[in-house]
């Protein structure tokens, strides 16, 4: 897990660093488009600058801004107290800061994480995933996200969709700059999941638990109902089971075969 979490650390702090460089030579591209229309120092680096400063704002602030466009509230003190014994204890046996909550009102049953640092995290779960799942369940599937977050492959994901995931909205146009990337590059910087993480990320879940039929009952009782339509489509990466249907991860059925043979 400490080789897996330094690899994953690495790989989001390349991402920032990489992200960084391109938007300062995205700025100096226009800087210089600028100057050869304009001939003017002032006039070509006032918009380029500008511009600079507004993606890595952007960029800071968009994990803030996602939780906030999010339907549904933050859970308070005092409120769901087995939903918070149980994400304490499991923090506890994997030495993690213990995340935010957030319920998000839904019909369907699945559950992310989102964070670009381990120790500022939250756990978005539905309440469809809240109504209908036992303990054994529900400590399955929180462990599993937890085990991302421990790993830094939370924090992976959250700085991909936070820097080069960035969608801007100009009128009522959306530019996605991600959509040009290929799916193996989107899954190396975290973007998009990797097949091969869905099921390891379940072998780790169960690690923390030691009841691999825990998950496997978690994942039957999805029943594919896992489409979350109240939430961003290039936020999938963050969700144990796809929340699009747009997606190359393995299906509910093929990664509760994969846990029964273990």
């Amino acid at each position: 897990m400490d080789n897996l979490s330094d690899n994953n650390r690495r790989r989001a702090g390349l991402v920032t660093a990489v992200f960084g460089l391109s938007v300062l030579m995205l700025a100096g591209l226009v800087f210089l488009v600028l100057l050869f229309i304009s001939s003017t120092i002032w006039v070509a680096s006032g918009p380029a600058l500008l511009m600079a400063i507004w993606l890595l704002w952007a960029s800071k602030t968009s994990e803030r801004r996602i939780l906030e466009n999010l339907p549904g509230t933050q859970v308070g003190e005092g409120e769901q107290p087995r939903l918070v014994n149980l994400i304490e204890g499991l923090c506890l046996s994997t030495g993690t800061s213990p995340p935010q909550i957030h319920i998000l009102p839904t019909e369907s049953r699945n559950i992310a994480a989102l964070g670009r640092s381990a120790d500022h995290s939250t756990l978005i779960i539905t309440t469809g995933l809240l109504e209908v799942a036992t303990r054994i369940q529900l400590e399955a599937v929180l462990a599993n996200r937890i085990s991302q977050i421990a790993s830094y492959r939370t924090a992976l994901a959250t700085t991909a969709i936070t820097t080069f995931g960035l969608s801007m909205r100009l009128s009522s146009f959306r530019i996605r700059p991600v959509s040009l990337l290929g799916g193996p590059l989107k899954q190396k910087m975290g973007l998009q999941v990797d097949p091969g993480h869905d099921f390891a990320g379940d072998v780790a879940g169960t690690g923390i638990t030691r009841y691999p039929p825990g998950m496997v009952e978690a994942i039957e009782l999805m029943e594919n109902r896992t489409l979350v339509p109240e939430v961003s489509s290039t936020l999938d990466s963050l969700w144990l089971f796809p929340s699009t249907s747009n997606t190359n991860r393995p299906t509910v059925e093929a990664r509760a075969t994969a846990l029964r043979e273990m």
